[in-house]
């Protein structure tokens, strides 16, 4: 009859599993101890990461948010738009022309890109005033608060884009918000 010998292995497997349900129960304990401590009294649980809507008193406030969605939406599209290109770019079923005419649209939408960003910091820095701007191909839209609004402004925001695009004065849009 062959006895059974514990070896290393064995010992080793065991030594693991109980450090392991230590562990296990350690986490529990303490993770149950400060969930009784921090419990709020309200009968209504309170999520950590959950939005919390604060009041800022501001008369602009729902104008911010109108210009974050509005430069998260164009810059989903930007993005969309890129990644598209850069699909029909890296397919190996396109053929050279077409992927000629998918790399000048890449470099015409990052150009678009830059303009926007340059002409927006150009605008914010002479009227103080938040604005989005969109360009595309011969037409350029402005979108900014209405206070902001004034002739001298007005006059600015066109000289500004006159001298960063390459349109006319009749392809502007200022459109007060």
């Amino acid at each position: 009859m062959k006895s059974r010998i514990i070896g290393r292995k064995q010992i080793l497997t065991i030594t693991l599993t109980a450090a392991l349900g230590l562990a296990v129960f350690v986490n529990w304990y303490y993770t149950n101890q400060y969930e009784e401590i921090s419990e709020p009294e309200t009968e209504s649980r309170v999520n950590l990461g959950d939005a919390q809507y604060v009041s800022s008193g501001s008369v602009s406030e729902g104008t911010d948010d109108y210009f974050t969605t509005a430069e998260i939406n164009r810059t989903k599209s930007h993005d969309n738009a890129i990644n598209e290109l850069q699909k029909i770019i890296s397919d190996s079923n396109s053929d050279e022309q077409t992927k000629a005419v998918a790399r000048e649209k890449l470099t015409e939408i990052s150009k678009y890109i830059k303009l926007e960003g340059d002409i927006e910091n150009l605008i914010t820095a002479q009227t103080d005033s938040k604005c989005l701007v969109i360009c595309d191909y011969d037409n350029v839209e402005v979108v900014i608060y209405s206070s902001a609004l004034t002739e001298e402004n007005i006059i600015k925001i066109k000289d500004i884009i006159l001298s960063k695009a390459s349109v006319t004065s009749d392809k502007i849009t200022i459109i007060e918000i």
